[in-house]
């Protein structure tokens, strides 16, 4: 079981929100629907990988899904991209990381470069990203089937936008679906 890492949400999908909070569970994307447009890109020499073995690659990249996470719960850019400018909400959870391996993103200068093959290989590739993202301080759990993963929620932090409405509406829920979440506001 991991440490508890964050997952950043807005609210304006009141159903999407819900099913994280009734069901334990957090959306897993596909690479190539994440924010970034060099997720997933890497280099290699000529050579060192065969064509076979790239078309491994790609085909393990369009299979994997993966849900994107930080280690702060406090951080402000995370809270004003990802959370509707502190309206939403962070989930504090904890991830079977043996069932949905768990990686800390590595921060590059410059795009991966890949030089030999072997089963983490896919996994590598897209736990790397450029510096200019490292404010997120992103944490990656996979998943190879399905698309979602299974999570025990620990905390929910409320931002400091959201309205004392809502607020109460979200506490209400949390104390008869799961009382065992600890609810907290952003500071």
């Amino acid at each position: 079981m991991t440490e508890i890492i964050y997952k950043y949400r807005t609210t304006d999908n009141f159903k999407n929100f819900v099913d994280i909070i009734l069901n334990n569970r957090l959306y897993a994307a596909k690479y190539d629907t994440l924010n970034d447009p060099m997720e997933g890109h890497y280099l290699y020499s000529e050579g060192v990988l065969d064509r076979t073995i790239l078309d491994l690659i790609y085909s393990q990249k369009q299979q994997l899904k993966l849900c994107a996470l930080s280690k702060s719960p406090d951080n402000f850019l995370l809270w004003s991209h990802y959370a509707n400018g502190h309206r939403g909400v962070a989930f504090g959870v904890r991830i079977d990381d043996v069932k949905y391996p768990v990686k800390e993103i590595e921060y590059l200068s410059d795009l991966a470069v890949i030089e030999r093959y072997d089963e983490m290989t896919t996994k590598n590739i897209l736990s790397k990203k450029l510096n200019f993202w490292s404010y997120e301080e992103e944490v990656r759990a996979f998943c190879e089937t399905g698309n979602f993963i299974e999570v025990n929620i620990e905390s929910l932090i409320i931002g400091k936008q959201m309205s004392d409405q809502e607020y109460g509406f979200i506490r209400k829920l949390i104390e008869k679906v799961n009382p065992k979440i600890v609810i907290t506001r952003q500071i």
